[in-house]
């Protein structure tokens, strides 16, 4: 029969669709998974008109060219020798996770994290009867990381680190330099350390993690196209990491986690990536506007660069209740760890204007 674990096990999840379904009308101000509402439409709907896969072939060569892509974008960054053997594929970032976690985690096997980070990981790790163990990241600091006082925690009793960078929900950025620090600590334990980058392309590109592959065979770097390049539907995401542990994963891992099509556009971008820089210019623009206008007790610790940050208040019950009410769409907040009822993540919007109006009026 069915393990007792396994019935009364519950997902760490901030959205909830069914209490979304009321609120749902052209009105809304849609500020909640991490999209980009900046990309041209137009732009994917050229890229997916050019590609001339064969749909009743495996997408196995255009994987290949994929890799090749990844290559040549991180060129600059890429340690000594590193080629086609250190990259891997899944279904976003969420399932490289859920493919990590089946060699990489078991039962009693000790997580260090962030509190808050993505609840789903931490559900992946409590899944597999996995102990998630985090660094708090603390109210008298804003909430801000702080990379001396997360590696006081690191010991032997952990298998396992898993860091977001930038992180979700905050959006704050962690120095490459801290992140260094954090991967050379684990590799005195035999810790492998997972940076989850799905909000990374965000970042500059040297501050990523993949410049560490390479240099330390503990560190896996994960990427997505869902964020920054509009691509969530095609469920694209990717890993550099030491060859050992890709060739480990890909055994385990389910093969052909996207289509040909899905790969043929993520190259097609890639190749493109300079028609998207004006995204970044616009994040900025938009989060500065909302920073001059929002009081400083109501965001906590985040970055001009990054699309999502975390708003407070006290005058409320439920924050993400009262932000539907006038109009936002927002995520839940006590879904994360060390958060709640009163805090809600914001994904910047074209309508920033309108969301300024309301996030000056409610809070």
């Amino acid at each position: 029969m069915i393990d007792e674990h396994y019935k009364n096990f519950k997902v760490r999840d901030y959205m909830n669709e069914e209490s979304l379904k009321s609120y749902l009308s052209t009105n809304i101000i849609d500020c909640s998974l991490g999209t980009n509402p900046f990309i041209e439409d137009s732009m994917i709907k050229k890229y997916i008109l050019e590609c001339s896969c064969e749909i009743n072939k495996y997408p196995s060569l255009e994987y290949e060219l994929l890799k090749e892509e990844l290559l040549k974008f991180w060129k600059e960054y890429l340690y000594n020798d590193i080629n086609k053997n250190n990259i891997a594929f899944g279904a976003g970032t969420m399932g490289i996770l859920r493919n990590i976690s089946e060699f990489l985690i078991q039962e009693g096997t000790k997580v260090l994290g962030i509190a808050p980070q993505f609840p789903r990981f931490i559900s992946e790790v409590e899944l597999k009867k996995g102990i998630y163990e985090y660094y708090n990241l603390e109210k008298k600091n804003n909430y801000k990381f702080i990379a001396t006082d997360f590696m006081k925690k690191i010991n032997n009793s952990y298998s396992l680190i898993s860091i977001e960078n930038p992180n979700n929900p905050t959006g704050q950025i962690i120095d490459v330099s801290d992140i260094e620090k954090i991967v050379r600590k684990a590799k005195q334990y035999n810790i492998i350390v997972i940076v989850d980058e799905a909000y990374g392309d965000y970042m500059q590109l040297n501050n990523s993690a993949i410049k560490l592959v390479g240099k330390y065979d503990n560190i896996m770097v994960l990427r997505s196209a869902s964020k920054f390049y509009g691509l969530p539907n095609h469920r694209i995401g990717y890993m550099f990491a030491d060859s050992e542990l890709i060739k480990i994963y890909n055994e385990i891992a389910i093969p052909f986690p996207f289509s040909d099509l899905s790969a043929s556009i993520f190259i097609k971008v890639l190749k493109n990536h300079d028609k998207l820089e004006y995204t970044k210019l616009k994040t900025v623009e938009i989060n500065q506007a909302l920073y001059k206008t929002l009081k400083k007790e109501n965001y906590i610790s985040t970055n001009v660069e990054t699309p999502i940050f975390t708003i407070k208040t006290d005058k409320y019950d439920n924050l993400t209740n009262k932000l539907m009410k006038e109009g936002i769409i927002a995520e839940n907040c006590s879904y994360f760890i060390n958060l709640d009822n009163t805090y809600a993540r914001i994904r910047i919007t074209k309508d920033y204007e309108k969301l300024i109006k309301i996030l000056s009026k409610i809070l």
